[in-house]
């Protein structure tokens, strides 16, 4: 195989994460808009990345950002192959790591510069490193404020069991949250610090005040 098909091949596999829908907006049935793409998500977050980067440089002198943005665009690629797995998917939640590793070894065997990027995918994983945690909180605050964005969009009624059922949902229930944004809100809050919570304190009271 020349580095041409190579080159095609890879970027075929990518494309098909421009179709494939977030399933978690299907399984909490947003209706009346579009529903992001997986890459959709990528460039959000790659973009919120840039953001924070292009106005807070100056608390993250010894952040990597090139790497920041390479993760984050490397880090969904295992969808490709296993789907976007939510975490109301118990079963495969509790395989997806191992699922996840085999996927990328997978999308990469044929690349030169493949451990490169499986070293990338699996630093983004552990979280260890700064660029890592920076990376993990932009991708799940983005999908915060994508639930902000979809707020009037969710139809509690036909939204799948398995949200509505789920133990952490039913908590928050009890604690007077009733809408989804709110959830998402709730859920991620412990894992920001600096101004990823500040960002989110402000989207926080944006929802309330709408």
């Amino acid at each position: 195989m020349d580095n041409v098909e190579k080159i095609f091949n890879l970027y075929m596999l990518a494309n098909k994460l421009k179709t494939t829908l977030r399933t978690g907006w299907l399984h909490w049935n947003v209706e009346n808009t579009r529903i992001e793409s997986v890459a959709e998500h990528v460039y959000g977050t790659i973009m919120l990345a840039v953001s924070i980067y292009a106005n807070c440089g100056q608390d993250f002198k010894d952040l990597d950002f090139e790497k920041v943005a390479l993760m984050i665009a490397l880090h969904e690629t295992e969808e490709i192959l296993i789907g976007d797995i939510t975490m109301f998917e118990y079963q495969k939640v509790k395989n997806k790591k191992e699922a996840g590793r085999k996927a990328v070894q997978q999308i990469f065997q044929d690349c030169i510069n493949k451990e490169k990027f499986l070293n990338i995918i699996a630093e983004y994983e552990d979280r260890n490193t700064n660029e890592a945690k920076f990376a993990y909180m932009c991708d799940k605050l983005e999908a915060d404020i994508q639930a902000y964005i979809y707020r009037n969009n969710f139809n509690l009624e036909k939204a799948n069991p398995i949200c509505l059922n789920d133990e952490r949902i039913l908590k928050m229930n009890k604690q007077g949250i009733s809408r989804v944004e709110q959830y998402f809100f709730e859920n991620d809050k412990a894992k920001f610090s600096g101004i990823f919570k500040e960002i989110d304190d402000y989207l926080k009271n944006l929802e309330k005040n709408k």
